[in-house]
């Protein structure tokens, strides 16, 4: 069971920072998987199991990022990432679905929901959602915006794509959306209460979660 991550994790981060190579991290692979890898895994087994338990309908599953980044993608960087994360997520959803997230990086650690790569297309299809019912959105972003632990992120188009007031206005106009919470490394993280507070976090974020899948995500010609 997840117990916690121990403080010498964030310190692996930063060493990994500074010696981005393969030689290196095969030395210290022993002090990953204890530190990192093991931990990451068992916290997100465990969170996605509790959600299940509250959501048992959630069509989903759970993804853990390698530590490996991709050959094809390295564009001048070492070929370890200096991050880890895990998803969960619909995995019928064609191109970049919402996703709940959590994220550790050597200073700091986040989790939330949201989707960063969409296509345009399918941020079309959102935006035509709220043009249909721009109230409704209006009273689910609100409930959002009174979630004080939360912060809305995502790059603003260069010109607007629409008026409808502040709150509207801070979903509508994005290329991309995500909601998080971001804390400096410990705390919570040490915990192995961890995984259940993942969990209420995501709770809070599931009707804008299902409001996203169902009208913000592209027909599967699959399907």
């Amino acid at each position: 069971m997840f117990q916690g991550f121990q403080a010498e994790a964030g310190d692996f981060f930063w060493e990994l920072c500074f010696h981005n190579e393969r030689e290196w991290f095969h030395a210290h692979k022993e002090r990953f998987d204890t530190l990192i890898g093991m931990p990451m895994k068992e916290l997100a087994k465990e969170t996605y199991a509790l959600l299940l338990q509250r959501f048992p309908l959630l069509e989903a599953e759970v993804h853990v990022s390698r530590i490996w980044r991709d050959a094809r993608r390295l564009y001048g960087r070492g070929p370890l990432k200096e991050n880890l994360w895990f998803s969960i997520e619909n995995p019928n959803i064609p191109g970049d679905g919402p996703s709940f997230y959590f994220e550790i990086e050597p200073a700091v650690f986040s989790y939330g929901m949201g989707f960063w790569c969409p296509r345009a297309e399918q941020m079309e299809v959102f935006r035509n959602s709220i043009d249909a019912n721009p109230a409704a959105f209006e009273r689910l972003a609100s409930q959002v915006a009174g979630m004080k632990d939360f912060k809305l992120g995502g790059p603003f188009y260069k010109r607007a794509k629409g008026e409808f007031g502040e709150t509207v206005n801070a979903w509508y106009n994005r290329k991309s959306i995500y909601v998080f919470h971001e804390e400096d490394f410990g705390g919570a993280l040490l915990s192995p209460e961890f995984p259940q507070i993942l969990c209420d976090a995501f709770t809070k974020l599931m009707p804008m979660y299902e409001y996203l899948l169902s009208h913000a995500t592209l027909p599967n010609p699959g399907r």
